[in-house]
Parts: structure tokens; sequence; C-alpha cells
């Protein structure tokens, strides 16, 4: 009879092992599976309106309190501006008393770098260019 016994506990354990061990894969699958999407890892390019002030404002440089001077920008559908560097739009140079209407294109950035924002932008076209007194 204790041989009955032993051998029960034994297959029991085994069991028990069977399925923690088909558990652990389960869950290992999943979460590769869901690291796994091709969206994930391609940039997402549209064109875009942008307006900039004819004013400029400070934005704070990272690491540290050391603000720099740059342009103040808002996308179309956005009310309030932002500051950002001058060299953020390429092809574009910023005056200073110039209010603009700009068409980008926009690159959202599947896997920016640390030191980087977001997105990318580069000037498709001036849609206008008022000088400001």
């Amino acid at each position: 009879m204790k041989k009955l016994i032993l051998f029960s506990n034994v297959s029991k354990m085994k069991t028990m092992k069977i399925w923690r061990n088909i558990l652990v894969m389960c869950a290992a699958m999943l979460s590769l599976a869901s690291c796994s999407s091709d969206d994930d890892d391609k940039d997402i390019v549209e064109q875009v309106t942008i307006f900039v002030s004819a004013e400029t404002g400070t934005y704070n440089v990272v690491p540290g309190n050391t603000f720099v001077e740059g342009m103040m920008i808002r996308e179309q559908g956005e009310s309030a501006f932002y500051c950002v560097s001058f060299h953020t739009i390429t092809d574009f140079t910023y005056e200073r008393g110039h209010e603009y209407e700009l068409l980008v294109k926009r690159t959202t950035l599947a896997n920016p770098t640390q030191d980087s924002g977001n997105y990318r932008y580069e000037l498709v076209r001036i849609v206008s260019d008022k000088k400001l007194e």
C-alpha cells in the first residue's frame, strides 16, 4: 500500500511540474509576441502646418538649468506655442520679427534617441512670411 501512495505522490508532482512548465512557456511566448509588432519599428511621416511666432522664447537644456533662446512654434489645431531650437526644422532659417506659416514633413520617430525628441521636422515650403514691425 505504501508503494502505491508513493507512486501517486510522484505522479502528481510530475504532472504539476509539466503544467508549470507549460504555463511558463505560454507566458514567454505571449510576451515575445507582444514585443514583435512591426508597427512599432516604423517611423510615421506626415505633412503638417506649423505656425512660427515673430517672438522668441527660451527652453531648458537637459540636464541642468541652462536656458537657451529658440523660436516659438505651434502645430495647426493647437492653441499654445512652445519653444524649440532654431535648428529644429531642417532647411528653414528663422528671422527675428517674422511670423511664418510653414508646411513641413513631420516624422514621428519609432525609436528616438534618448537625447532627442519624438519628432523630426523638414521644411516642405513656406506658406506665408509676414514681417512684423
